[in-house]
């Protein structure tokens, strides 16, 4: 099985996370995208999130239609800052048969070699980046783009941040996030404050 993993903090996980994850898993003929909700994302405030267990639960949610995708609470069962190459050796370790892409977007890919281990994860599995047209990639090393195929994805502007900041605003956030997750976030009051 071709598996392309899907991780972030998800959160909440949007529709834009929903229209890459489709965009990539048909360009790349997927059988399956794993996402992969992070416990503790070592490039992010844990100030700004909600606990792991709800955003497990509204990426299970936003992704329960799709019959090619597949939610992993591997990270959170983990515990601890999520790192990367940790979930990869896992993944290839429980599932051996299975062949492993990373799917990032363009912003990650150039912050990629400040993450833990970027050339043993290369080594392991090729990266698979949606980005924008006209992206900037000065500055990403050859041997990063050498292992990475590229995804022209839709321009979407929306963002966990914005997401959070209209719901602190008491504003709507219908369409920016699928239904259930809206009616997940309402009756738990989630992103009220932060």
């Amino acid at each position: 099985m071709r598996v392309g993993i899907f991780g972030g903090s998800f959160n909440p996980p949007h529709t834009a996370h929903l229209i890459v994850a489709e965009w990539v898993r048909d360009a790349e003929a997927f059988d399956r995208v794993l996402w992969m909700p992070a416990a503790h994302p070592p490039h992010k405030p844990d100030a700004a999130l909600v606990s792991a267990e709800h955003r497990l639960a509204m990426t299970r949610l936003a992704t329960r239609d799709h019959p090619a995708f597949a939610v992993s609470d591997l990270e959170i069962r983990r515990g601890g800052v999520s790192f990367t190459i940790d979930t990869v050796r896992a993944l290839q370790t429980a599932h051996p048969a299975d062949t492993f892409a990373l799917i990032l977007g363009g912003d990650s890919l150039r912050d990629f070699g400040s993450w833990r281990a970027p050339d043993a994860i290369l080594a392991r599995v090729p990266l698979v980046v949606y980005d924008r047209p006209g992206a900037d990639r000065s500055g990403v090393p050859e041997r990063f783009l050498e292992r990475t195929r590229f995804v022209k994805a839709p321009l979407l502007e929306i963002s966990g941040t914005t997401i959070r900041a209209r719901l602190r605003a008491g504003r709507s956030i219908r369409y920016l996030v699928p239904e259930a997750v809206r009616a997940y976030i309402e009756t738990h009051g989630l992103y009220r404050s932060e």
